[in-house]
C-alpha cells in the first residue's frame, strides 16, 4: 500500500503540472486571439489573415476546458475533496465511520468503472469517424487518411498539407492500438483516462479504509492522526496565501 501511495503521489504531481501547463496555454491562446481580433478593428491586413488561420483557437479552448475539468476532478479525488454526503460521517463513531467510508468509496469506484465503459465507447466512436477534410483517394481508388498519404499524393491536391504534430501523435497512438482520425477526437482521450485513474484511486482509498477497520484501535488512532494533519495542512495553505498577498501589498 505504501508503494501504491507513493505512485499515486507522483501521478498527482504530474496531474498538477499538466493542469498548470494547460491553463497557461489556454490563457496565452485566448489572450493572443483577443489581441489579434482587436487589431482587425483597425484594418490591419496581417491581423485579418492571422485571425482566419486561428480558427483552431476556439476548439483548443473548448478541449482545454474539458482537460481542466477532468484533471481537476482527478485531483479532487486524490485530495478527497470530491463531493460526498458527510452528514452521517460527522456523527458516526470512528470505527463505523471508516466502515461507511470503505463501503461508499467502493460503490463510487464501481460506478466510475461504469462511466469508464460508457465514455470509452463514445470516445472510440468519435475516434473512428473520419471527416472528408482528413481523407483523400489513394492510388487504388480507396480513401486514405491524410497522414497516411505520400508526398506525391499530397502534392497532387492543391492547398492540402499534412498536420505534422497531429500525424506524429496519431502514429504514437497507433502503436498503442488507439485509432485517431481527428485532433479533436484525440483530445477526448483524457475523459476515459482520468475516469480510470479516479476509479483506481477510489478503490485504493476503499482498501485503505478497510485496512483501518480491520487494523484495530491502533490503526484507527493512526488514521485519525493522519486525517487531522491533512486538515491542518489544507487549512494552513489559504493562510499562507493570504500572508503572501499581504507581503506583496506591503512592498
Amino acid at each position: 500500500m505504501d508503494s501504491l501511495r507513493r505512485l499515486d503521489d507522483r501521478w498527482a504531481k504530474l496531474e498538477g503540472w499538466l493542469t498548470v501547463v494547460v491553463l497557461i496555454l489556454m490563457v496565452f491562446v485566448a489572450g493572443f486571439a483577443a489581441g489579434v481580433r482587436n487589431l482587425t478593428r483597425f484594418d490591419v491586413g496581417w491581423a485579418n489573415a492571422l485571425l482566419n488561420d486561428m480558427d483552431w483557437a476556439d476548439s483548443l479552448l473548448r478541449k482545454g476546458t474539458m482537460w481542466l475539468a477532468f484533471l481537476g476532478a482527478s485531483l479532487a479525488t486524490y485530495h478527497r475533496k470530491h463531493i460526498n454526503i458527510d452528514m452521517l460521517l460527522r456523527i458516526a463513531p470512528t470505527r463505523l465511520r471508516y466502515m461507511m467510508l470503505a463501503f461508499g468509496t467502493t460503490v463510487a469506484s464501481i460506478l466510475t468503472v461504469g462511466l469508464v465503459i460508457c465514455f470509452a465507447a463514445a470516445v472510440y466512436l468519435n475516434l473512428t469517424e473520419r471527416p472528408v477534410e482528413y481523407e483523400l483517394l489513394g492510388d487504388d481508388g480507396k480513401s486514405i487518411h491524410i497522414c497516411d498519404a505520400t508526398p506525391a499524393q499530397l502534392a497532387a491536391i492543391e492547398d492540402l498539407s499534412r498536420p505534422p504534430i497531429f500525424c506524429a501523435s496519431r502514429a504514437v497512438l497507433g502503436l498503442l492500438s488507439v485509432p485517431a482520425e481527428t485532433p479533436g477526437a484525440a483530445f477526448q482521450l483524457i475523459v476515459p483516462l482520468m475516469l480510470v485513474i479516479m476509479a483506481l484511486r477510489m478503490f485504493g482509498q476503499a482498501m485503505g479504509y478497510l485496512g483501518v477497520v480491520l487494523g484495530g484501535p491502533e490503526a484507527l488512532a493512526r488514521a485519525e492522526e493522519e486525517e487531522r494533519r491533512m486538515i491542518e495542512a489544507q487549512q494552513a495553505l489559504p493562510e499562507a496565501l493570504r500572508n503572501s498577498v499581504e507581503d506583496v501589498r506591503n512592498i
